[in-house]
């Protein structure tokens, strides 16, 4: 193996054992790709979409297929592309400044996340939110990161256009999310598989399994801790359908019955700030390690101030157990008097308040729900009192827009499970989770 690979020629790659290999960009670089990996990076089809499941090492495959075009073509235009410019710089600009060799460079703009080769070959990393950016230059390569959470039609109306003069390629890659975008382009390459002429897309279906830097633990882990229809697509990289009710494990035979309040127990309050209605849930964590949702509070054309007035009449006296976990907007709305919807629960004493600077996404509170309501491996820890009518009929009727993730708010049905998402994915959120060894 050259320790000083020349710039302009394509990385050095030496098979190391059985379907691995190691890829050297020079002696600063040097990286081992698993057998899955190595196939996507060695294949030469232009257009090639993977579906890989969590930790695959999407983020490895698409910086060293980056590096491997801008290296191999003097003067190449080669992008990197996220779905937004705030994760383009996240995700991949300390890693690729790392995995160049200084004396390859011959300049940085760190503003414009851009790096100039000295074999004239740009590579720079982009947003896929600020479509208007990315049209009329001519690249040779792209890689959309992600892909499944960009805009519908950022590939055909905005960047397929700059592959045209070149006779570009690009790589697709993601984890599944519905059948959307870019289960189409999946799909597209499968149908082009047993081509033997003009084909020019592939594509792959790689499960978290495949990689051996995932150790199995951690994917055993994810199956306790997951629903069954997020671990399908979050780590066997299947597209999975998301019409229908929105949480889906919820069924009344199994998770309501008599689940009464617990004076000697911790209280977690969920809050929901819509104003109509005005949603608190009431959770108890138990011994054995279940949430028993014990009560709730749906106030119509309502204000904080009243919900406060209605939680010190039922708990005042257990207000040293109160633990509050709102909708992160009530730290910013202000009120009458200049006041967010926080202060006023300040104000009337309770003190213990707990919630993120941003929102979650809501597809995190929704699969940290059902993962309570029924994970992988067949686990129910989420119980739902009988008296709480509108729960039970929030988790039975809240339902997807038909083809897409996002939730369909026509019926005003999701406000209380809102607020039972607030506690459950602020006090277990889903894992991130790791990779053995050098992590990219």
């Amino acid at each position: 193996m050259s320790s000083n690979a020349k710039i302009g020629a394509a990385p050095n790659v030496v098979k190391v054992d059985d379907g691995v290999m190691s890829v050297n960009h020079g002696k600063a670089f040097v990286h081992t790709l698993h057998r899955a990996q190595s196939e996507v990076y060695n294949d030469r089809t232009r257009f090639q979409c993977v579906v890989a499941g969590r930790r695959f090492g999407k983020t490895t495959l698409s910086l060293l297929r980056l590096l491997q075009i801008a290296t191999r073509k003097k003067g190449a235009n080669v992008w990197y592309v996220a779905p937004t410019y705030g994760m383009a710089r996240e995700i991949m600009w300390v890693k690729l400044k790392r995995a160049i060799p200084q004396d390859w460079i011959a300049g940085v703009h760190e503003t414009l996340l851009k790096i100039t080769l000295k074999n004239g070959s740009i590579i720079s990393l982009k947003g896929a939110d600020r479509p208007d950016t990315l049209r009329g230059v001519g690249l040779d390569y792209i890689v959309l990161d992600e892909f499944q959470d960009m805009r519908k039609g950022v590939w055909d109306e905005v960047l397929r256009p700059t592959l045209a003069t070149t006779r570009g390629g690009a790589l697709f890659i993601g984890t599944p999310k519905s059948f959307n975008h870019f289960h189409r382009m999946y799909e597209r390459g499968q149908k082009q598989a047993n081509r033997k002429n003009n084909r020019e897309w592939k594509s792959w279906q790689f499960p978290t399994i495949m990689s051996p830097f995932v150790p199995t633990a951690e994917i055993e882990q994810a199956r306790m801790d997951l629903d069954p229809r997020t671990f399908r697509q979050e780590f066997e990289a299947t597209f999975e359908t998301m019409s229908g009710r929105v949480y889906y494990p919820f069924d009344r035979k199994k998770h309501v019955g008599h689940y009464p309040f617990n004076p000697k127990l911790p209280i977690w309050i969920g809050q929901d700030f819509n104003i109509d209605p005005m949603s608190s849930v009431i959770i108890q964590p138990q011994p054995n390690g279940e949430l028993w949702v014990v009560d709730e509070l749906v106030l119509y054309n309502s204000n904080v101030s009243e919900v406060c007035d209605e939680l010190e009449r039922k708990y005042w006296r257990y207000l040293n157990q109160i633990e509050i976990f709102p909708d992160p907007a009530g730290n910013s709305r202000s009120h009458a008097r200049g006041e967010t919807a926080l202060d006023i629960f300040r104000a009337r004493g309770f003190k213990r308040i707990y919630y993120r600077k941003k929102h979650p996404f809501v597809q995190d509170r929704v699969n940290a729900v059902n993962s309570k309501l029924y994970s992988a491996t067949g686990s129910v820890t989420l119980r739902i009192n009988d008296t709480c009518r509108n729960m039970i009929e929030s988790l039975e009727q809240v339902i997807y827009k038909e083809g897409s993730t996002e939730i369909d708010k026509s019926l005003n049905k999701e406000h209380i499970a809102d607020a039972l998402g607030y506690v459950i994915e602020y006090r277990f959120p889903i894992k991130d989770y790791k990779m053995m060894g050098l992590q990219i």
